[in-house]
């Protein structure tokens, strides 16, 4: 690949150049500005500084900058990189244009690209699966095409449906209708001045036409006439409002749609998610996988030009649409790409709605729609298995009914029996059999993990007895906000490779921070990098994979473990808890609470800030031991209300506090007569912890009075050392570091509790130092008044 081809291939109409040589010198053009760039900025080898580009393209507020190398092997990676940088620092100087930086190999067709809002020319920026050049208006299209404004394109989501509801358009065809008029703008629909009547027509024909090739054309434009077109909400829209609705859509949607090229985050892909979200707000089952969980999720299956993709509960399509993008990536030429989307692609939706939504999904996304299949996944094994298929990715119905069911599952259910067992299991146990080799990676409720017992077990017990468990990853537990409410796992199987034979222990990952906050009207967004406008997703993301494909164990993040169908399939169940962030002010905290509580109420009239002692200790984390719960405590649970005469009030007769969970020391219940509390009161100084809910299981709190506990709280009773109240203070902190194991989803029973480890300090003949812990607490301020 020669110069003179570079030039060609991205647009020599764009090229500019300042030496009579063809180069760019930074320098020279910095001085005809009169800007200068601070010094640190530009990297220099021995024997010259970087400042004059080989190559460079300008237009629009883009540039492109190409250094070329003869051989990328005999030249070192990171010193190429430093040099690119510094010609990236050279162009934000002079130009602030969005730019795309390319290292490209003159002996061959080999390329390195980078983009981002703040250029850094690393990993992270680095577009992968490049392998051939494309035109100027290409790259410039992955800033231009799709505004790179996340933000923007969610507030106008949410602007969409409000829009939507005062024109009368039902929720339920809301994303089928928005799609249709999508799918119709973009092939140049004609609607302006024209009757509701006429832009009906228009989109149909359209429509019409683009179904030419596809076997289940009559169907399929059936579907979107009966549901959508056809619907009372749509033909009753005065050409006003539909006008208005179009006119919304093309544009504050329109824009970010971009099929000339695959590289960079599918915009379109996210306000489809997120709109369906949505919509589809009432119904709490319905769970619309974020596209970078899908994109995640496509990185770790590798999915490349030779894979074949399934996704049996397609749905709207996002699993698809991102694994067309992925294989179309690896591809090297158009031909290739035509391919995947002709042969590559193969989806299967039971809901009507929702098939035609996934139909109009993939069409506006570049086709790939003609082997997506409306029905039941149960009922086309015979279609799965012509299609060759070797990777799976799926996001099955949780609760689903009867009907959606495999019907000879089904036999075997009570009559009480309304939703799946399995919670979604057993439609992958059909699916691997179908599919028989290759990977699958499905979404499932913690439940899956956990399920050590009943349809679960047993459905696990058939998965590897066929196939083998690669990797869980435990995922944020609001991934599906503002859309349904479960906190789920991504588990990856190998088929055709049973578990017993594997050599592989499995991957478990602790996943939990995605690096996306709620946003009211928005959803979940992503934080950016400080003042820039770049996400912290894409580090998020090449840490997590970098974990999972080294395999790798990190205390707080990542564990491999050798599990059976038996066994709990959760990182939080073997993960090592990451203690070198307990400080000081964590036990500090523990401390100010509870002093905080005795004054509040009443117990302190004056609470002093001094220590008990003055000594100074050094938490040594790293020569803790680590020791089972159970061999510390015995936990004992409490008595539910409804067994016991409460009282609000506290009188001369109700008297004995009922407490319950709480985030804080406000845990009062009620008041319990010494007559109800017989046989069930603990004495003051006890360490109770609560046992469920998400907000407070395992936060710990020490009674200042005989109490008796309701059923949500555990007491936490010595099994042999004499515990006095700074051993019990010592131990909060600790107990709180590890609420991460007993959150969203896997909240255990007390036994499972007491099996669970947790590190404290030790003597050197391994005895537990409690001296250590009880000194160390009395050398903190307030504790004087726990004398």
């Amino acid at each position: 690949m020669n110069r003179f081809d570079i030039i060609e291939t991205i647009g020599k109409e764009h090229f500019v150049s300042n030496l009579e040589n063809g180069e760019f010198s930074y320098p020279k053009a910095l001085s005809s500005e009169g800007k200068t760039i601070d010094p640190s900025l530009i990297f220099s080898n021995k024997k010259t500084k970087h400042s004059f580009l080989d190559i460079r393209f300008v237009s629009n507020g883009v540039s492109i900058l190409v250094e070329t190398k003869d051989n990328f092997d005999k030249w070192n990676t990171n010193e190429t990189q430093t040099q690119v940088q510094s010609y990236v620092n050279y162009e934000k100087v002079l130009t602030g244009n969005k730019i795309i930086a390319i290292l490209a190999n003159t002996q061959d067709d080999r390329i390195k690209v980078w983009w981002g809002s703040d250029l850094t020319i690393d990993e992270s920026h680095q577009i992968k699966n490049q392998y051939e050049l494309r035109s100027f208006d290409e790259y410039a299209d992955i800033y231009q095409g799709k505004k790179n404004d996340r933000d923007q394109v969610l507030k106008s989501t949410y602007a969409l449906n409000e829009l939507l509801h005062k024109h009368g358009i039902n929720e339920k065809i809301r994303s089928q209708f928005v799609g249709t008029c999508l799918l119709a703008l973009k092939n140049t629909l004609v609607y302006e001045g024209l009757s509701t009547k006429q832009i009906i027509s228009g989109v149909e024909e359209v429509i019409t036409q683009l179904l030419n090739s596809d076997l289940d054309k009559a169907f399929k434009l059936g579907i979107l006439k009966n549901k959508v077109l056809e619907s009372q909400d749509v033909r009753s829209l005065n050409k006003e409002a539909f006008q208005e609705v179009v006119r919304y859509i093309e544009k504050n949607i329109l824009p970010y749609i971009n099929d000339k090229s695959t590289m960079g985050q599918d915009i379109l892909n996210l306000f489809f998610t997120t709109f369906n979200k949505y919509v589809g707000k009432a119904d709490k089952n319905q769970a619309f996988t974020p596209d970078h969980i899908v994109h995640f999720m496509c990185q770790a299956m590798g999915i490349n030009r030779n894979s074949r993709i399934l996704d049996p509960c397609c749905g709207s399509g996002a699993f698809l649409v991102r694994a067309m993008t992925e294989a179309m990536d690896d591809c090297s030429n158009d031909t290739e790409r035509d391919e995947i989307k002709k042969q590559s692609i193969y989806g299967i939706e039971y809901e009507e709605t929702a098939f035609g939504l996934a139909t109009t999904n993939m069409l506006i996304h570049g086709d790939g729609n003609s082997n997506i299949r409306q029905g039941n996944c149960f009922d086309m094994s015979a279609f799965i298995g012509d299609a060759n298929i070797n990777v799976v990715l799926m996001n099955p119905p949780y609760n689903a009914q009867r009907k959606h069911c495999d019907i000879s599952y089904v036999k075997n259910w009570s009559k009480t029996v309304k939703q799946d067992p399995s919670k979604g299991l057993h439609y992958v146990h059909h699916v691997a059999s179908a599919v028989k080799t290759g990977k699958l990676a499905v979404l499932l409720p913690m439940a899956c993990g956990i399920g050590d017992k009943g349809d679960i077990r047993a459905f696990k017990e058939k998965m590897l007895k066929d196939h083998s468990l690669n990797a869980v990853f435990s995922l944020p537990p609001d991934v599906f906000h503002p859309g349904a409410t479960a906190s789920v796992c991504c588990m990856i199987f190998d088929l055709g490779q049973r578990h017993e034979k594997s050599n592989l222990e499995t991957f478990f990952g602790y996943f939990r921070d995605d690096g996306f906050i709620k946003k009211k009207y928005l959803g979940r967004v992503e934080k950016t990098k400080g003042d820039s406008t770049e996400g912290v997703w894409p580090d998020i993301e090449s840490k997590w994979l970098s974990l999972y494909r080294q395999r790798k164990s990190v205390a707080g993040v990542s564990v491999t473990k050798t599990v059976t169908a038996h066994d709990e399939w959760l990182a939080e169940a073997y993960m090592d808890t990451d203690y070198s962030n307990l400080t000081k002010s964590d036990f500090l905290e523990a401390v100010h609470d509870y002093v905080a509580y005795l004054f509040g109420k009443k117990i302190l009239d004056n609470p002093s800030n001094k220590a008990s002692n003055t000594k100074i200790f050094e938490l040594k984390h790293e020569e803790w031991i680590e020791v089972r719960i159970g061999k510390i405590f015995n936990a004992l649970r409490g008595t539910s209300s409804a067994d016991l005469d409460v009282s609000e009030d506290r009188t001369d007769y109700y008297k004995i506090p009922h407490l319950r969970p709480s985030k804080s020391y406000n845990i009062i219940n009620g008041y319990l007569s010494e007559e109800s509390a017989e046989g069930r009161l603990f004495p003051k100084g006890s360490l109770i912890m609560g046992n469920t809910g998400e907000g407070s299981h395992t936060h710990s709190y020490i009674a200042h009075e005989d109490f008796v506990p309701n059923n949500n709280l555990s007491v936490l009773v010595p099994v042999a050392h004499n515990m006095n109240i700074f051993h019990r203070l010592f131990l909060i902190p600790i107990i709180e570091y590890n609420r991460y194991r007993y959150a969203y989803g896997r909240i255990p029973s007390n036994n499972r509790f007491l099996q669970s480890t947790i590190k404290l300090p030790a003597k050197q003949n391994g005895e537990l130092d409690w001296e250590f812990m009880e000194e160390y607490i009395k050398s903190l301020p307030y504790s004087c008044n726990l004398d």
